[in-house]
C-alpha cells in the first residue's frame, strides 16, 4: 500500500538530501511531495484565511514542504531562515532568485530566528499594535521544523527543541509577547513522534506540564503522526478506552466530511485488535506490544509447515521434551510467547474484575451524594460506598504482582480522564485524526509528526505576568511526581496540602474530574480548572514558602528568575 508515497516525483528531494555532506547532516528534512499534499488538503480551507499573510518559515530545508504551503497560501512574503553556513541554503537560492520572487532567505542565528524584533528591525515585518494583542492575527503564520539529530549518527538527538519553542509558545500567548505581541498567531511544527508523546499525548501516562500549559492556551491538532505511532513501543491505554476515542472520532469526521486518502489511516481499530464499528465499552482486553507481530508469524509459518516442533536431528535444538525428543529453536520461541500472551490475559481479567468493582463503587459513590435522598439514606449509602471501597483496597493490596496492582490503579485513572466532559486530553477531544507519514517519506529515513497550534480565541483562565509565571513553576515543582497523589503538595511545602485543597472545590467534585477522597487524585489527572484553582490558592495562603525554595526543574528556571516574591 505505501508504494504508492514514493514515487518518481520524490526521488529528486530524497537524492539531494541524500547529497547534503554525508553523516554531517544535523535535520531530518520531508522529501515526499505525496505527503505534502495530503497534509494540506487534511488542513482543509483553514489555511485560506491566511492567503496574503507573512509566512516565517524556520529551517525549511530543502523546500518542498515550504513550496507546497507557499502555492496553497499565496503569501506576499515568504521569508526562509536557515542558520549561518546551512548545507540547505545553496537548495533555497533558487527560490529568492526567481522573477518577482516573494520568498526572502535569511541566514540567521536560531535566537534571531524566533524573535520578532530583529524581523522588525530589518523592515520584514511591520511594528506590533498591542491594542490587538487579543485578536486572532491572520497576518502571521510560522512554519518550523526543529528535529535535529546527532552529527555522528546515533538514535540520540544532540538538541530537540520542541517542547521548549512551544513551552515559550505558551509564555508568549499568556503575556501577549514574541510573535503574539500583535495578535495570536498560528504555527505548523515538524518535530520527532517521540517527543510528542508530552506534547499531544495519547495516555494521561504520558502527560506534562506543557500538555497542560497548551490545554490552558491552545488548540493543538496532530496533523501528521509517523509511521511508528501505534507500534507497542509507547505506553498504551487499555483497548476499549481507545476504540470508543476512535469510534467518536470517526463519527465527527463523518458529519464533517473529513476523508483520509487511503493508506494514510492511523488504523486505530486494527493495531488495537479489531476493527469493529459499533459501540464499545471499556474493556482491558491484550494491547498489542511489540512481539505480537513475532508471535503471529511464527504460528503461521508453523501451520503452513515451515518448522517442526521438534527433532532430534537438528543441531539447533534447545530444549528437551518428556520423551526425548527436543523442541526446535523457532518452536520453543513459540511455546514462549503463547504462554506470555496467555498470562497477560490472565492479568487483565483480573484488572478488568478491580475495574467493574470500581466502577460500582463509584456509581453507588454518586447516589450516596443526591441531595434529594435523606439525610439517613445518604449516610447509609456512604457508609456502603465506604466498607465497600475498602474492600477493593484490600483485595488490590493481595493481589499477585504488581503488574496487576500498577494496571488497575493506571487504567482506573484513563477511563476516568477520558470519561470527563470534555475528555481530558485534547486527543480525545480531537475533530479528526492524523493522517499517516512513512519513514521513508523523510530523509533520513526517521519520523516526523506535524501539528497545527493555534490560541484558543479566549483564554478560560487569564493571568497576569506574575501569575502565569508563578503558575509555572509552582506545575513544574507539582509534577515531579506525576503518579503521585495530591499529597505531593506537602513536598513543595509542608501542610500545602491541607491548606491549599479545600479552597479548590473543583478538586473533590467527581462532575469535574475530582475524587472525593483526594488521595485518589494524581497529579497527572489535574484538568486546567484545578490546576489554576490551586495556583490562586497558593497565592492568597499566608504561609506560602519563598519561591527561592521551591524544588526546581529546569524548563521552569527561565521562569522562576523572572518572579518577583508574591507578598
Amino acid at each position: 500500500m505505501k508504494s504508492q508515497f514514493f514515487q518518481a516525483a520524490s526521488k529528486p528531494f530524497f537524492q539531494t538530501a541524500r547529497n547534503l555532506k554525508g553523516n554531517k547532516r544535523s535535520r531530518i528534512d520531508i522529501v515526499s511531495p505525496s505527503l505534502c499534499n495530503d497534509a494540506l488538503k487534511h488542513l482543509g480551507p483553514s489555511l485560506q484565511a491566511y492567503e496574503g499573510c507573512t509566512i516565517i518559515d524556520i529551517n525549511p530545508g530543502l523546500g518542498l514542504w515550504s513550496s507546497k504551503v507557499h502555492d496553497f497560501v499565496k503569501p506576499k512574503q515568504h521569508i526562509l531562515a536557515e542558520p549561518p553556513a546551512s548545507p540547505f541554503l545553496p537548495h533555497l537560492k533558487p527560490l529568492a532568485n526567481q522573477l518577482n520572487s516573494r520568498y526572502h532567505l535569511l541566514d540567521w542565528p536560531e535566537e534571531d530566528v524566533w524573535s520578532p524584533d530583529r524581523y522588525i528591525a530589518e523592515g520584514l515585518l511591520p511594528p506590533f499594535d498591542n491594542s490587538k494583542s487579543k485578536t486572532p492575527s491572520h497576518s502571521i503564520l510560522i512554519l518550523a521544523n526543529t528535529r535535529i539529530q546527532a552529527d555522528k549518527g546515533g538514535e540520540q538527538a544532540r538538541t530537540t527543541t520542541a517542547y521548549h519553542k512551544l513551552r515559550h509558545w505558551c509564555d508568549d500567548i499568556s503575556l501577549n509577547t514574541g510573535f503574539h505581541a500583535g495578535g495570536p498567531v498560528r504555527m505548523l511544527l515538524w518535530f520527532p513522534e517521540k517527543e510528542k508523546r508530552t506534547i499531544i499525548p495519547r495516555t494521561i501516562q504520558y502527560r506534562s506540564t506543557l500538555s497542560l500549559f497548551l490545554e490552558m492556551t491552545s488548540h493543538a491538532r496532530e496533523i501528521v503522526c509517523a509511521e511508528e505511532s501505534l507500534v507497542g513501543k509507547m505506553k498504551m491505554r487499555d483497548k476499549g478506552t481507545d476504540l470508543m476515542s476512535g469510534q467518536r472520532v470517526a463519527q465527527r469526521m463523518q458529519e464533517t466530511g473529513i476523508m483520509i486518502p487511503d493508506g494514510r489511516q492511523i488504523q486505530l481499530y486494527e493495531q488495537l485488535g479489531g476493527n469493529d464499528k459499533g459501540s464499545h465499552t471499556p474493556s482491558t482486553g491484550v494491547r498489542i506490544r511489540e512481539w505480537h507481530k513475532e508471535l503471529h508469524d511464527l504460528q503461521q509459518r508453523f501451520r503452513s509447515g515451515d518448522f517442526v516442533q521438534a527433532d532430534g536431528m537438528d543441531v539447533g535444538i534447545i530444549k528437551r521434551l518428556s520423551n526425548g525428543a527436543r523442541l526446535t529453536p523457532e518452536y520453543a520461541r513459540l511455546v514462549e510467547l503463547e504462554r506470555n500472551l496467555k498470562h497477560i490475559a490472565k492479568r487483565a481479567k483480573m484488572t478488568e474484575e478491580l475495574l467493574q468493582d470500581q466502577n460500582q463503587i463509584d456509581s453507588l459513590d454518586a447516589q450516596a451524594n443526591d441531595s434529594n435522598l435523606g439525610e439517613s439514606r445518604q449516610a447509609a449509602l456512604q457508609a456502603e460506598v465506604q466498607e465497600r471501597k475498602s474492600l477493593l483496597q484490600e483485595r488490590v493490596k493481595n493481589t499477585s504482582g504488581s503488574h496487576t496492582r500498577d494496571e488497575f490503579k493506571n487504567l482506573k485513572d484513563e477511563r476516568k480522564a477520558y470519561g470527563q466532559n470534555p475528555p481530558l486530553l485534547q486527543w480525545d477531544q480531537r475533530k479528526a485524526d492524523p493522517i499517516k507519514a512513512y519513514n521513508a517519506e523523510f530523509h533520513p529515513e526517521k519520523g516526523l509528526c506535524l501539528i497545527d497550534v493555534e490560541k484558543k480565541r479566549t483564554l478560560p483562565y487569564p493571568m497576569s505576568a506574575m501569575q502565569w509565571t508563578f503558575f509555572s513553576v509552582l506545575m513544574a515543582a507539582l509534577w515531579k511526581q506525576p503518579t503521585e497523589n495530591l499529597s505531593a503538595l506537602n513536598n513543595i511545602a509542608p501542610g500545602a496540602f491541607e491548606a491549599i485543597t479545600p479552597h479548590v472545590p473543583a478538586l473533590t467534585d467527581p462532575g469535574r474530574g475530582g475524587e472525593r477522597d483526594l488521595l485518589d487524585l494524581p497529579v497527572n489527572r489535574l484538568t486546567p480548572e484545578m490546576a489554576y484553582g490551586i495556583m490562586t490558592a497558593w497565592l492568597d495562603w499566608p504561609f506560602q514558602p519563598d519561591l527561592a525554595d521551591f524544588p526546581q526543574r529546569g524548563d521552569s528556571l527561565m521562569a522562576f528568575e523572572k518572579v518577583q516574591p508574591v507578598q
